[in-house]
């Protein structure tokens, strides 16, 4: 099979836990609390709707049992897990291309180890559930979801682009000879380009007015600023001023608590204490995007995890993060994303397009956020 270099990270999760029996805990800056860890004593991967895979670790024993949909199918040493991560690993930061095979001594254990399916469904977010020791409390946790996310490759994203996460603007003196203008702008290898038509906006005398957010097809309305009213009726101009700043004032600022710096220096909600409530604000947006809010769906505020997400560093380093309304989870969000600009595709809204409907001109913006 291949897969790329985030995908094969799930299954050297896995290996990689069921081999050490130990899953250590990250600070809010993302690195390793030396004195934190929890026993892993049961993992469990859904293969499919028929097929769940449940591998079982007692406190002092050096096997591993795996059983299938409750019924006992094999039992490997441990150290074998652990060995075939160390490979695997290796064979991820060695792979190239997009995609790419494994070596057959790892494929050979896949198949020994019951992982038929190496990139497993995922429920309600989770990726893989657990059942941990706390080894100063003794307290048992059962079935925590964990969501995995991989750094072998691409940056992990956290909250996904789609054409109704589009920030909508009218572009009052626009004429159909500026339309054509300004869409017939593009870069070197001809692709859209994005900075340039903004400032062909600006520079023409156009001007762009903010109306609001894309509509969401299925939901039938814009369900992305419906969305952000939830968690704070502010969210919407906050996030606007975000790509409106890095589009039409060319701050190239990325880092999340860089360009929340900036709207709190320009206050456009008129707030009071600006320094604390717009980071809050968007604290509680990454948070909330974590939790399963998209921009293209109604949301009811409710969150769809349980329990966190597993980082798996270049070096393979295994490290989790409980998400339960955690302060200092919502403080490794806000520290460690930064904004992301995606190509102008159908699927991203086809933004900084120039389109005449109803009589009157319009333009989209739009972004998605990766975690560093």
């Amino acid at each position: 099979m291949k897969l790329n270099k985030g995908e094969w990270g799930e299954p050297y999760v896995a290996l990689k836990l069921l081999g050490d029996g130990r899953l250590h805990m990250a600070d809010e800056n993302g690195e390793v609390k030396p004195d934190e860890w929890m026993d892993v004593i049961e993992l469990i991967r859904h293969e499919a709707a028929d097929r769940i895979v449940t591998y079982g670790r007692g406190a002092e024993s050096t096997m591993i049992d795996i059983d299938i949909n409750g019924s006992p199918a094999a039992s490997l040493p441990a150290k074998d897990f652990l060995e075939a991560a160390d490979r695997l690993s290796h064979d991820i930061r060695t792979g190239r291309g997009s995609s790419f095979e494994v070596s057959n001594e790892v494929n050979d254990f896949f198949l020994l180890a019951q992982m038929l399916t190496l990139k497993a469904k995922s429920v309600d977010k989770s990726d893989v559930f657990l059942t941990t020791l706390d080894p100063r409390s003794a307290v048992t946790r059962s079935r925590i979801g964990f969501s995995i996310k991989s750094k072998f490759g691409h940056n992990p994203t956290l909250f996904n682009t789609a054409p109704a996460s589009g920030v909508r603007y009218r572009l009052d003196g626009c004429t159909s000879g500026d339309m054509e203008d300004i869409n017939g702008i593009v870069d070197d290898r001809g692709h859209v380009a994005v900075g340039s038509r903004c400032s062909a906006i600006l520079e023409r005398g156009l001007v762009p007015v903010y109306v609001g957010y894309a509509l969401a097809k299925r939901a039938g309305c814009e369900a992305f600023k419906d969305n952000l009213d939830i968690i704070d009726p502010r969210l919407p101009l906050v996030i606007e001023r975000m790509l409106w700043n890095h589009f039409f004032e060319g701050d190239a600022t990325i880092d999340i608590p860089d360009v929340v710096g900036r709207i709190i220096r320009e206050n456009p909600c008129e707030i009071t204490r600006p320094e604390v409530k717009y980071p809050y604000m968007v604290k509680s947006f990454m948070y909330a995007a974590y939790c399963g809010m998209t921009a293209s769906t109604l949301w009811d505020g409710n969150g769809q995890v349980n329990g966190g997400f597993i980082t798996v560093d270049e070096d393979g380093s295994v490290l989790a993060h409980y998400a339960l309304e955690s302060e200092e989870f919502k403080a490794y969000l806000y520290n460690n994303c930064y904004l992301e600009f995606p190509a102008t595709s159908k699927g991203h809204g086809d933004y900084a397009k120039v389109y005449e409907e109803g009589g009157k001109y319009y333009f989209h913006l739009n972004f998605q956020i990766r975690y560093r």
